[in-house]
């Protein structure tokens, strides 16, 4: 189950998982304020018969529970060094880092949404690794590698369609990047609506938006959709800018992996903050994380970087040759953790709304009808691409 940001307060919500021994009940209803923090929940779990009371916070954008309250209830041998949490889970070993959305569980890694941190003396644990992770993982669950080589299976089946999730940037009282009167949410949300519209078309696309209004939503209830979804293709639409280089234009496409660059960094930046947590989220996705998990070397990071090549080429046969192709990059991007798991997963950045040229192109029903038909246009010939290239391996069991 889904935790809701939304009906926390004042609501009451449950979630059970049970993987042999392991039985895990939570209560939530509200409770009063923590330190002048955003209202919290008390909740009540229920393991092997002891129940034991769960504080759920919200110091950030998150909700998040107490190590030690945690431990309490599902964790042995529990300890805290440094930025590190060490605890027995079941059979295995569990290695958590403040500051760090990926974590070791046995002999493999995963990563959450969000970050563990520590905040007033104590550790943090996002509440999603309660409600989403525990009851996939432990104690016998799917392992990761069994639940990715399924969806490949799905992906490179010529008779299934592909579910692709539609990403228009920030939203609501989130306006993201303004230039020449124009938002960047406003051209974002008319191109993913233009996409979605192009991609029904398609007999073997299904198309989906995790925004089809002005609407905020949280960086990671989009990638959560996308998963809930089960999306074989996630495309997060944004808009650039920048101020002090009013001449600056063109189009690029992301996939997450460290930054290569102070640009690509300054991009990440920009685009991962959000009206809740500012900065918070950028500074938590750095270098060092890709290289402890060996995320860059994932099956889904490079297919990322193999669609983000077809949505250049197209894109650049569209826009033509006077406009900038400024490439395939990468970066800390926090929209696309949670769904890359599963799904290969890029942001694409379809202009300069700084240049006074390139905002009334996307403000324009033409030019974005132009750009979403490239999209569209990427999607389908690179699933065509991913078809041809494993069909055959799958059928031969390799």
């Amino acid at each position: 189950m889904r935790w809701d940001n939304g009906a926390v307060s004042g609501t009451r919500c449950r979630w059970r998982t049970s993987r042999g021994a392991l039985a895990l009940a939570v209560l939530v209803t509200a409770s009063p304020s923590l330190s002048g923090q955003a209202m919290p929940e008390r909740g009540e779990a229920e393991v092997a018969g002891r129940r034991t009371a769960l504080r759920v916070a919200s110091h950030r954008s998150f909700g998040v529970v107490n190590a030690n309250e945690l431990a309490s209830a599902v964790f042995d041998d529990e300890a805290v060094s440094g930025s590190f949490l060490r605890a027995r889970l079941g059979a295995r070993e569990l290695v958590l880092e403040a500051g760090s959305p990926f974590f070791v569980y046995g002999d493999r890694s995963f990563q959450l949404a969000n970050e563990p941190y520590l905040w007033g003396g104590s550790f943090w644990v996002p509440v999603e690794f309660v409600t989403a992770w525990m009851p996939a993982y432990v104690e016998g669950a799917a392992p990761p590698a069994a639940v990715m080589a399924d969806a490949r299976a799905r992906r490179v089946d010529p008779a299934q369609p592909w579910r692709v999730v539609i990403d228009a940037g920030h939203g609501g009282r989130d306006p993201g990047t303004i230039g020449n009167g124009t938002r960047e949410k406003d051209v974002v949300l008319a191109i993913a609506r233009a996409l979605r519209d192009e991609l029904e078309e398609e007999e073997m696309i299904r198309p989906t938006l995790t925004r089809d209004s002005d609407v905020y939503v949280p960086h990671d209830e989009r990638s959560a959709f996308a998963v809930e979804q089960g999306g074989d293709l996630f495309v997060s639409i944004h808009a650039n800018s920048v101020p002090s280089a009013s001449s600056a234009r063109g189009f690029e496409t992301y996939f997450l992996g460290p930054a290569r660059s102070e640009e690509a960094r300054e991009v990440a930046l920009r685009e991962n903050r959000t009206p809740d947590v500012g900065d918070a989220p950028a500074g938590s996705v750095d270098d060092r994380l890709f290289i402890l998990t060996g995320l860059d070397r994932t099956e889904n990071i490079a297919e990322s970087r193999r669609f983000a090549g077809f949505v250049q080429n197209a894109l650049r046969e569209a826009r033509g040759r006077g406009i900038p192709d400024r490439g395939v990059k990468q970066g800390p991007w926090w929209v696309l953790l949670g769904a890359l798991a599963r799904m290969p997963s890029v942001i694409i950045e379809v202009g300069f709304v700084s240049n006074r040229d390139e905002a009334a192109y996307l403000s324009s029903g033409s030019g974005q009808r132009e750009v979403a038909r490239a999209i569209a246009r990427a999607v389908t010939t690179y699933r065509d691409d991913v078809i041809r290239r494993f069909a055959g391996a799958e059928g031969d069991g390799n």
